[in-house]
């Protein structure tokens, strides 16, 4: 507990301590707090008292407010007035000042009716028991003081309302009083020994007898000393005690009740008669007899004898508070400095060796779960630094296979992604994990996310607002990732170094970039995936004269999920040239064009698989110059030209292709052109002119529509299934 108040007394963060009015006051200095708020009024006021007194310790320099939080129409409010009823009570019986009738004199001179308005008073207690001062004065003629007459009245009438045995020890605590102000009356006389009092009342016997014969022992036993200054003395006493239960005790109140006469001899007994008592002629004798004797004190030595007691006090543990300013403290500063670093170290070496977390068993459920002795947190998961120790431990056990994620990731950040973070990943599976962090992954926001809006110098670690932005910090085997929306790219992209663009392998229409120029890809290698390229809707209106893609040079790229929109522009959709093999494309579409779809020049080959080719306004492909290309379950329709068109010299592989509504036919090829085809489909409108080996052809009917098997005349011309030409096979490209 002594903790927890120290920090709410010296840290300003913590603004607010809770704590119940029942917790007891030994020991709770709370002078950080200037506002203390009951939110739960007690039944006993004394508790509340206590409670706000926490505030009020020794070292409070600011005003404390209190406030009590009473809903209104509750059982609180019934407890705040029950609480003040006994807190009238309590200054009733404990503030003598108070209760007697001096302090509200004014307010009940005031009364003319004799209304009594607060029973807590003098009158109102007068009125309880049906006494009045003038009743007093009538009934006892005898006595001259009325205020004596009606004290004892007062004391008459509370003992008749009162049992026997509390009037006998009411009797019994006043005589004990009287006994105690007698011990420190400087004016009562002393005592004699017992000695003394016993020849005393020897003699008074032998001489007292024969005085005391026939009068009544009740009489001898009130019978006072014979002494008259000694009864004078008694009765003044006696009366100033009476006046001074009257008045009150205060000087100012007393003086004011004297009379001209009896101030003047009050002045004249302590300016020009005064009396002085034992104890300050024995103090006056001690200065007199120091001053005579004429020694010097030394004051430095007394000084640092002084500072040596302190200094020996404070490492005992025996001086609790002192006058002594902080920046003479050097030696205690310098201690309370280093034992304040050692215990943030400590407790910073705690935290990263996991020792303040241990394991524990839950009562309910009996499942172990974490709990941290410091802050007091408890989870059911293992903690991060205990995993990281662990791994660590393994890492040494097992060598560099196990090396902890974190510290891999770290070192794999100085590598460049291609090819030596590629090589790491060949080590083993861990290694392989951490070499395709997502840490290593680029993101570009998209137009949706306000990706033009936002300022580069608020942008997270490895976002960035454009493509272009990405592609220029990228590094060889980077992978730029992109979220799905919309991107738009006006003057193109240019990629000569190997990237991976991912974007949505589900439905790629969820990323879109909107293509003004073309995107050129020189790179030996690249990976696309879940993306559509397309020209954007606003500029439908004006023909651009870029393909969508080209790769040219010994630029290579796979895809898969990937659509190329051309909406009808005046270039080919898709150009491939220079030389090597171009990759391997999976469920790409190519659509749309003006021109040819597919441009293949050069000793190029490509290797498409379920993809389609689909509305040009020219041929699908068109491949020359010894370019190669091989379709598997492809779809070529709808094209004004042929499906395939194929230059002097060029090859081509057609494995379960599909090939529908070319307008010019299926394929066209010159001379010296290898084609290999097998399991292959064309619906046509019109016979062909020759056979078409490893492709079953179906005729269409004049409205368009593909009959039910084979209906016509002459099945053997309309359904031509030949063997597979008999030609050599393409070689496997090799990888560039």
């Amino acid at each position: 507990r002594q903790r927890y108040m120290d920090r709410f007394n010296n840290d300003t963060k913590i603004f607010c301590f809770i704590l119940s009015t029942r917790s007891g006051g030994t020991g709770v200095n709370l002078t950080g707090a200037d506002t203390v708020i009951f939110y739960d009024s007690d039944w006993n006021p004394a508790m509340d008292a206590q409670a706000q007194d926490r505030a009020h310790r020794i070292g409070q320099t600011r005003d404390v407010h209190i406030y009590r939080l009473i809903t209104e129409h509750t059982i609180e409010e019934n407890i705040l007035s029950k609480a003040k009823q006994k807190k009238n009570l309590d200054i009733l019986v404990m503030d003598k000042g108070k209760f007697d009738a001096s302090a509200l004199a004014i307010e009940e001179g005031s009364s003319d009716d004799g209304e009594i308005k607060d029973v807590y008073t003098k009158k109102g207690l007068q009125a309880i028991f049906g006494v009045s001062d003038n009743e007093d004065e009538s009934t006892d003629p005898l006595q001259g003081d009325a205020k004596d007459t009606s004290k004892e009245q007062m004391e008459m009438a509370m003992a008749s309302l009162e049992d026997e045995d509390d009037v006998k020890a009411l009797r019994g605590a006043q005589k004990e009083a009287a006994d105690e102000l007698k011990e420190f009356d400087e004016n009562a006389e002393i005592q004699k020994n017992s000695d003394e009092d016993e020849d005393e009342a020897e003699n008074h016997k032998k001489t007292g007898n024969k005085q005391q014969k026939g009068k009544n022992p009740q009489a001898d036993a009130d019978s006072k000393p014979d002494n008259p200054e000694s009864t004078d003395e008694k009765d003044l006493e006696k009366e100033f005690a009476t006046w001074q239960t009257t008045e009150g005790f205060d000087a100012t109140a007393i003086e004011k009740s004297l009379s001209p006469m009896e101030k003047y001899g009050l002045r004249f007994r302590e300016d020009i008669n005064p009396f002085y008592s034992v104890f300050f002629i024995n103090e006056e004798r001690r200065k007199m007899e120091a001053m005579e004797g004429g020694e010097e004190i030394d004051i430095e030595e007394l000084e640092s004898q002084k500072a040596m007691e302190e200094r020996q006090a404070m490492e005992d543990g025996d001086l609790l508070a002192t006058g002594i300013q902080p920046e003479d403290l050097v030696r205690q500063r310098n201690l309370y400095r280093r034992e304040k670093a050692r215990l943030i170290s400590e407790k910073k070496r705690r935290k990263l060796t996991g020792e303040n977390w241990v394991e524990r068993i839950d009562g309910l459920t009996q499942k172990p779960f974490w709990y941290n002795e410091e802050t007091g947190e408890a989870i059911w998961d293992i903690p991060t630094v205990v995993v990281e120790l662990r791994a660590h431990d393994l890492a040494r056990k097992e060598g560099w296979n196990k090396l902890p994620t974190k510290p891999l990731v770290r070192v794999m950040e100085y590598l460049v992604p291609f090819p030596d973070r590629q090589n790491c990943s060949i080590v083993s599976h861990h290694w392989r994990s951490c070499a395709t962090d997502i840490k290593f992954v680029r993101h570009v926001y998209p137009v949706e996310m306000g990706a033009l809006a936002r300022e580069p110098s608020r942008m997270e670690y490895n976002h960035y607002v454009t493509m272009s932005d990405a592609l220029a910090v990228a590094l060889p085997g980077d992978t730029i990732e992109l979220s799905d929306g919309h991107y738009w790219v006006n003057d193109g992209l240019i990629i000569d170094k190997p990237v991976k663009l991912v974007g949505d392998e589900n439905n790629p229409a969820n990323v879109v970039i909107e293509m003004s120029g073309s995107v050129l890809w020189s790179g030996k290698s690249g990976w696309i995936e879940g993306i559509t390229f397309r020209r954007p809707k606003i500029s439908s209106a004006v023909i651009q004269p870029f393909a969508m893609l080209e790769v040219n040079g010994v630029g290579k790229i796979d895809m898969t999920q990937v659509v190329f929109d051309n909406d009808f522009s005046a270039a080919p959709t898709v150009i491939l040239s220079g030389s090597g093999n171009k990759g391997t494309w999976d469920g790409v579409i190519v659509r749309n064009s003006s021109s040819t779809g597919m441009k293949m020049t050069g000793e190029v080959h490509l290797e498409m698989i379920n993809s389609i080719i689909k509305g040009h306004r020219k041929d699908g492909v068109e491949l020359s110059e010894k370019a190669s290309i091989k379709l598997s379950n492809c779809t070529v329709e709808k094209n004004k030209g042929y499906g395939l068109r194929f230059a002097t010299g060029c090859k081509g592989v057609l494995l379960k292709s599909h090939f529908d509504s070319n307008d010019s036919g299926v394929i066209q090829k010159e001379s010296h052109v290898n084609i290999t085809s097998s399991s292959n489909t064309a619906t046509v409108s019109s016979l062909p002119e020759k056979q078409i080996p490893g492709f079953r052809v179906t005729m269409k009917n004049v409205d368009g529509d593909v009959p039910e098997g084979s209906v016509d005349s002459q099945p053997e011309a309309m359904t031509l299934t030949s063997q597979v030409e008999e030609a050599p096979s393409l070689p496997d490209p090799t990888p560039s």
